[in-house]
C-alpha cells in the first residue's frame, strides 16, 4: 500500500514539474498574440534590438566557450598525466561552476581586476600611477574573460575523465613506428577525445549564453545581452512584446544548440558530459604515461599556471580576504583579517530570515527534483531500456533550453505577485534534469538480468522498484540531492525577477549588497553561501562514491 502510494506521489510530482515548465514557458509568448486575444497590446517590436542583442550574446558565449577551451584541454592533460604542486587544489576547484555561482566569480573579479581592485592597487603602487592601469573588467571582454574562466573547470574535468578511459593500443603502436607525442595528439588522441571536448564546450556555451548576473554587475558598455534585454523590457519598460520576441528568439537558439549536444552526447560512448558519468570517479583505470617533461611543456604549464592562479584562483581568495576586511571610518585604511563583516551579518535579522529562506528553498527544490527525476528515470529505465526512444531523450533536455529569466517573466504573467511557492516549482522545473542524468546513469548499470530475475520473483510489480533500483542507486540521489541544492542556493536570477515581497535569499541579499557597493559584506554573504553550497556538495558526492554501484 505504501509503495502504491510512494509512486503515485513521484508521478503526481513529476506531473506538477512539467506543468511548472510548460505553463511559464508557453506564458512568456502570449505577448505575441493579437491585441484582441492576449489584452497586452499593439505588438511593439524592435527588431534591430532583437539582433542586436542576439550578435552580443552570441559573442560574449562564443568568446567564453573559446578561454574554456584554451584553458580547459591544457589543464586536463596536466591534471591527468603529470604531479606538480596544488594538482589536488586544481582538481577540487573543478567543482566550482557546479556549487559556486556565478555572482560570486563575478564580485571576484571585481574586487581583482576592478578600478579600485587589488590588481591595479598594486601595480600603481609599484609603478607610481595615477590611473588604473587595468580597465578591461567593464566592457565586453571583461564579462568574456570572467565567464572563460569561472567555466574552464567544467571542460578540464570532462575532457580529464574522457582522456583516462580512452584505449591506449593505438598511441603505443604509433610510438613502436617512431611517431612523437605531439603527433598522436594531432592524429589519434584529438579526435577520440573531440566527442567530450565539443559537449564540454557546447555546455559551457549555454552557461554563457544565459549569462544575466555577470552582465548586470558589469554593465552593458557596448551592448546588452537576450537575458538583460528580456529583463529590462519586462521590469523597466514594460514592453511585453518586445520581452516576448526576445524570449522567443534566445529559446529557438538554445534549443537548437541543446539538440546539437543531445546527438553529439548521444555519439560519444566516453564522455557523458556534466550530466553524466563524466563526475563518476575513474581512477582505477589505466592510462597512458607521457614521455618526460620538456622543456617546452614546462613553459607551457608555467605560463597556463600563472593564468589560472591571476584569474580564477585569486578571485576566489579575493572574496575572503575582502569578507575578513573591515574600513576605519571613512578612511581607505583597512583592519585586516577581522570577523567583524561576519559578527554584523548574523546581528541582522534580515541576513538570519535571508538564510532560512536560502535553506528553505534549496531544500524543498532539491526534494521535488529529485523525487521529479527518479521517476522518470524509472520510468525510462523499464519502458525504454536500450535508450532507443527520442522521446525519452528529448524531454530532458528541454529545460536546458529556456533561462531562468524567460521561466520568471512567463510566471509574473500569469501571477500577479510571485510566491516562495512558485520560486520552487521553477527552480524544481530547470533543475530536475541534472538530478535525472546523474539517477539514469546509475540505474543504466544495473544488469538487465538482475531486474528481470526480481520481476520473476516478485508478486508485487513495485518490488522491483524499491528493493532493487531505488537501494543500488542510493549514492547518485545523494548526490543529485547536494548538487541541486547548490544550484537553488546559488540561483540569484529567479528571486530577482519574481521579486517576491519580503522574500530574499542569500543569492539576492549578497547581490544587493554588492549593487550598493558595500562588497566587504556582500563578500562575507558570499563566503557564507559559497560554503553552504560546498560543503552539502562534497558531502554529497563523497557519499554517493561510497555507495556508487560498479
Amino acid at each position: 500500500m505504501l509503495k502504491s502510494i510512494y509512486t503515485v506521489i513521484a508521478s503526481i510530482t513529476f506531473c506538477v514539474l512539467c506543468l511548472g515548465f510548460l505553463i511559464p514557458l508557453g506564458a512568456s509568448f502570449i505577448p505575441l498574440l493579437s491585441q484582441s486575444s492576449a489584452g497586452f497590446g499593439t505588438p511593439s517590436f524592435d527588431f534591430v534590438g532583437v539582433v542586436k542583442a542576439s550578435i552580443y550574446t552570441l559573442k560574449i558565449a562564443l568568446g567564453s566557450m573559446l578561454i574554456a577551451l584554451i584553458l580547459g584541454v591544457p589543464s586536463a592533460f596536466f591534471i591527468t598525466f603529470r604531479s606538480f604542486p596544488g594538482k589536488k587544489i586544481l582538481t577540487a576547484l573543478s567543482a566550482v561552476p557546479l556549487c559556486i555561482p556565478s555572482l560570486l566569480i563575478a564580485l571576484g573579479f571585481v574586487l581583482s581586476f576592478g578600478m579600485q581592485g587589488y590588481y591595479n592597487k598594486w601595480i600603481s603602487s609599484l609603478f607610481g600611477l595615477s590611473e588604473p592601469p587595468i580597465t578591461f573588467l567593464y566592457s565586453l571582454w571583461g564579462i568574456i574573460i570572467a565567464q572563460g574562466f569561472y567555466n574552464f573547470p567544467l571542460v578540464m574535468r570532462t575532457v580529464s575523465d574522457a582522456w583516462k578511459m580512452l584505449p591506449s593500443n593505438e598511441g603505443n603502436a604509433a610510438r613502436l613506428l617512431g611517431a612523437s607525442e605531439f603527433r598522436i595528439f594531432r592524429t589519434i588522441t584529438f579526435f577520440q577525445l573531440l566527442p567530450s571536448i565539443a559537449t564540454s564546450a557546447i555546455l559551457v556555451f549555454l552557461y554563457c549564453f544565459f549569462s544575466f548576473i555577470i552582465v548586470l554587475l558589469f554593465g552593458s558598455i557596448g551592448g546588452t545581452t537576450l537575458e538583460v534585454s528580456i529583463y529590462q523590457a519586462a521590469r523597466t519598460s514594460l514592453n511585453f512584446s518586445q520581452a516576448s520576441m526576445l524570449a522567443l528568439v534566445e529559446t529557438s537558439i538554445a534549443f537548437l544548440v541543446v539538440l546539437l549536444y543531445g546527438k553529439l552526447e548521444a555519439k560519444s560512448k566516453r564522455s557523458q558530459g556534466l550530466l553524466g558519468d563524466g563526475f563518476v570517479s575513474i581512477s582505477k583505470i589505466g592510462t597512458t604515461k607521457y614521455g618526460r617533461k620538456n622543456g617546452v611543456e614546462i613553459i607551457f604549464f608555467v605560463i597556463l599556471s600563472v593564468l589560472i592562479t591571476v584569474g580564477f584562483i585569486f578571485p576566489l581568495f579575493s572574496l575572503v580576504i575582502s569578507s575578513l576586511q573591515q574600513r576605519k571610518g571613512h578612511s581607505q585604511n583597512l583592519n585586516l583579517f577581522t570577523l567583524y563583516q561576519y559578527k554584523m551579518l548574523f546581528t541582522r535579522s534580515s541576513f538570519i530570515i535571508a538564510f532560512r529562506h536560502t535553506i528553505e528553498t534549496a531544500f524543498s527544490t532539491a526534494s521535488l527534483s529529485v523525487i521529479g527525476a527518479l521517476f522518470f528515470a524509472i520510468l525510462v529505465r523499464l519502458l525504454d531500456p536500450y535508450k532507443e526512444k527520442t522521446f525519452f531523450r528529448v524531454i530532458p533536455l528541454l529545460p536546458m533550453a529556456v533561462s531562468s529569466v524567460v521561466m520568471g517573466f512567463g510566471l509574473t504573467l500569469l501571477v500577479s505577485r510571485g510566491t516562495a511557492f512558485h520560486l520552487v516549482l521553477i527552480q524544481s522545473a530547470l533543475a530536475w534534469p541534472f538530478a535525472y542524468r546523474q539517477i539514469s546513469s546509475s540505474l543504466g548499470r544495473i544488469p538487465h538480468d538482475t531486474l528481470s530475475a526480481s520481476r520473476l520473483l516478485s508478486s508485487n510489480s513495485l518490488d522491483t522498484i524499491f528493493r532493487v533500483m531505488i537501494p543500488l542507486c542510493k549514492g547518485p540521489l545523494l548526490s543529485a540531492f547536494g548538487f541541486c541544492f547548490a544550484i537553488s542556493c546559488g540561483d540569484a536570477t529567479l528571486p530577482l525577477v519574481l521579486a517576491i515581497p519580503r522574500y530574499e535569499t542569500l543569492a539576492l541579499y549578497t547581490y544587493r549588497l554588492a549593487g550598493s557597493y558595500r562588497f566587504n559584506e556582500a563578500c562575507a554573504c558570499g563566503v557564507i553561501l559559497a560554503l553552504i553550497s560546498t560543503l552539502l556538495f562534497i558531502i554529497s558526492d563523497r557519499v554517493s562514491k561510497k555507495k556508487e554501484v560498479i
